[in-house]
């Protein structure tokens, strides 16, 4: 039953590429960790863009020049039980532009801490079938700035819910469909008031082939915000409406049995009030060695 597969990569899987560094998507995917497997994963990104989207019209600004935006993240998966997944992830960013005045912001950027539980998990034929149901809280971890264009973040805490559905075939061939809403609050900025962060409906698809060493995908991400103003003189970033469609792919390369390599890209198709970036990201996987779990 795909066990090469679902042994090596259902552990290294699950944080490689998110449409942003502090997106919950990246923490589900459509596998489980197995009760007393866990591990831990580093990985790293940079981003950059000289060109964004007022409203959805991209335009240039040469007093912001080209914003970069790098970052490493630890993320840990333990698996409680069978069904039961507990997950986190503790993000380090730097955000910074080639021109202008902007200072550069670095520091921890926001925990994210959550549980994914297997609801079904059936025989098709000779493929199989996963259906997850997850739920992320995120919190910041710094008092970093929230309404500027050089930012770490909106500073808002939230809770994501998700479920994706993924088919494995005995080829190694593998689909996943996923779907979440992002909940966030409100955030005070250093002009002494409060606004709304907007909540978003986001939708990923996955397509992809792993063996017992190789596996590779190809993603589509799309987010739709339910709210919110545009980018305009005065409107403080974090209440604009920020949505997006990205594609991207992951390669990735067990080097021994408990050690894998990570490598992606992704790039923007489509945005509003978020800058058309282009990103690479890297990483290096580690499964931790068995334990009991728990019994339920």
């Amino acid at each position: 039953m795909l066990s090469p597969m679902k042994i090596l990569f259902a552990h290294v899987l699950v944080l490689i590429l998110g449409a942003q560094s502090s997106s919950a998507q990246g923490l589900v995917s459509g596998w489980m960790q197995g009760k007393g497997r866990s591990a831990v994963a580093l990985t790293g990104f940079t981003e950059s863009y000289n060109r964004y989207y007022v409203d959805k019209q991209q335009t240039y600004n040469p007093q912001l020049g080209t914003i970069t935006t790098s970052g490493i993240s630890l993320y840990l998966g333990a698996g409680i039980t069978d069904w039961l997944d507990i997950v986190a992830n503790i993000p380090y960013v730097s955000a910074s532009s080639n021109a202008g005045f902007w200072e550069t912001i670095s520091g921890m950027q926001d925990l994210q801490v959550g549980i994914k539980i297997l609801p079904l998990s059936i025989d098709i034929e000779e493929s199989h079938l996963n259906v997850i149901v997850a739920g992320i809280f995120s919190t910041p971890m710094l008092n970093y700035p929230n309404d500027a264009p050089v930012t770490i973040g909106h500073q808002a805490s939230g809770i994501d819910g998700r479920i994706a559905a993924q088919l494995m075939t005995p080829a190694g061939v593998f689909a996943m469909a996923q779907m979440g809403y992002s909940a966030r609050g409100k955030v005070m900025l250093d002009r002494g008031f409060e606004v709304d962060v907007p909540d978003a409906i986001d939708a990923v698809g996955r397509i992809g082939w792993g063996s017992s060493s190789w596996y590779v995908d190809v993603w589509l991400h799309h987010v739709v915000p339910q709210s919110g103003t545009n980018i305009g003189p005065g409107v403080p970033f974090p209440s604009n409406a920020q949505g997006l469609t990205k594609v991207g792919a992951t390669l990735a390369y067990r080097v021994i049995n408990e050690l894998s390599l990570i490598g992606g890209t992704a790039g923007m198709l489509t945005g509003r009030n978020v800058g058309h970036s282009t990103r690479f990201s890297f990483g290096v996987a580690y499964d931790l060695p068995m334990w009991n779990g728990v019994s339920m």
